[in-house]
């Protein structure tokens, strides 16, 4: 005989309990009731206590100086010929006046316009240069393709300086090298412009492999090959394999290929799928970057990308974009204190919120960007502010001759004033990112 106990007026009474009684119905009950509580609670187990991630950051991240000296580039069109067009290069000429510190070049050139945002906002120009063989220009390696950012919103023309030295000093593969140059083309003196790579896949570039994939994801959504993703409806477009190398069946097995990933980030979640194909350590530096830039872009989202060797995972970056940082995108001012403290990643219905805000409901996700942090505020914080200074004294070169071509442009005209701006703003920044980090590590 078993017993069992009822509780009754306050005092447990054994009361004694009849196998023979028992319906056989019973055990059957009792045995599918087992089975389903043992499949819940091992789907509470699996919820509950996610895998940790099993591999590291680098630390081993760098930023050198820049000489001091500001490198000046000639470019004659054909005939004089206007560059007007985002679509149809011109020929030209490219004389680069290396100031006796980098090498001078001379070639043959094909040269057009470039930019969204930038193209339409100013009469100073953003371009694309496309050299007729590949060349090292300003020390970097050799390429056909290279940018001209005209830096216009920003007279302080300081502000891409801290996103592409974070990058480096987080060690972001594929980030972009920033050098001032001043140019002048058709005989005209066009100002300051940011000399850089191109953003392509490739060897010295995003160099993916012949396999591999460049991603954007951008609420423009006019690229040459690109689709709607099913499970968030981002706009992906494929900036790599070149467009000439795409066709139908390739779109679709990439497309293919991403939503697998993409899936694990609707229902369920947090869960140890998805980060089976997204390096999530790379999220973090990428988001980082934005975060402390104030890149509130990438929710829309515009210029967000990804990269992906052939059979591995996918990666945050490059890092693109900054003329709507500093909080430009609030109220159309750069490094204003009144939204130093605002989140880069507001509360939103477009689908690069949902993207990144789902990715960091990972508790996981948000100790590591704690910790990631609080390492770049202690080893590596002071060596950016470092190479703003450095990068400060290239524009003070040319600062004043940029100013009488376009105006001082969202700055007071006086370098060290901008400069010293930037800094306050940065450091009122570091410290909002601070307070993130102490409340994520208190994530249990």
């Amino acid at each position: 005989m078993n017993t069992r106990r009822l509780y009754n007026a306050g005092i447990y009474r054994p009361v004694k309990l009849s196998l023979k009684a028992v319906s056989p119905l019973w055990y059957i009950c009792l045995f599918l009731f087992m089975i389903v509580s043992s499949g819940c609670n091992k789907n509470l187990s699996t919820s509950s206590k996610l895998e940790e991630f099993d591999y590291k950051f680098s630390d081993n991240g760098s930023v050198s100086a820049l000489p001091v000296v500001l490198p000046h580039l000639y470019i004659n069109t054909e005939n004089n010929t206007k560059i007007e067009s985002r679509e149809e290069y011109l020929e030209g000429y490219l004389s680069v006046d290396g100031k006796g510190v980098y090498d001078n070049y001379e070639g043959k050139i094909k040269i057009r316009a470039r930019g969204h945002t930038s193209w339409r906002v100013s009469s100073k120009k953003p371009y694309k240069l496309k050299l007729k063989t590949e060349s090292a220009l300003l020390g970097l390696p050799a390429a056909k393709n290279w940018i001209l950012l005209a830096e216009y919103l920003d007279g302080s023309m300081l502000y891409n300086s801290v996103p592409y030295s974070t990058g480096h000093l987080l060690n972001i593969p594929y980030t972009h090298h920033i050098i001032p140059v001043e140019i002048s083309i058709n005989g005209e003196y066009r100002g300051i412009y940011v000399f850089t790579e191109h953003k392509e896949g490739g060897p010295n570039r995003i160099d993916v492999g012949t396999d591999g994939v460049v991603l954007s994801f951008d609420a423009s959504f006019d690229g040459d090959w690109q689709f709607k993703s099913a499970s968030l409806h981002l706009p992906v477009m494929v900036e790599y394999p070149e467009p000439e190398d795409m066709n139908p069946v390739k779109l679709s097995q990439i497309q293919s290929e991403y939503e697998k990933f993409e899936k694990y980030l609707k229902g369920s979640f947090p869960n140890d799928q998805y980060s089976e194909y997204l390096d999530v350590y790379s999220f973090v530096d990428y988001l980082i970057v934005n975060d402390l830039t104030l890149n509130q872009e990438i929710f829309h989202p515009k210029s967000v990308y990804m990269n992906k060797q052939n059979g591995g995972k996918y990666r945050m970056g490059i890092i693109w974009d900054f003329d709507y940082g500093f909080g430009y995108a609030n109220d159309h001012t750069h490094y204003d204190m009144n939204v130093v403290n605002n989140p880069v990643l507001p509360t939103s219905s477009s689908s690069g919120s949902f993207f990144f805000n789902t990715i960091m409901k990972d508790s996981r996700v948000k100790k590591l960007y704690a910790e990631r942090w609080m390492w770049f505020r202690s080893n590596k914080y002071e060596q950016l502010k470092q190479y703003i200074l450095n990068y400060a004294e290239v524009i003070r070169l040319g600062y004043a001759n940029d100013h009488e071509r376009w105006g001082p442009r969202d700055s007071s005209d006086d370098l060290d004033a901008d400069v010293q701006r930037l800094l306050t703003w940065l450091d009122a920044r570091a410290k909002y990112m601070d307070g993130q980090a102490d409340k994520y590590m208190e994530i249990q």
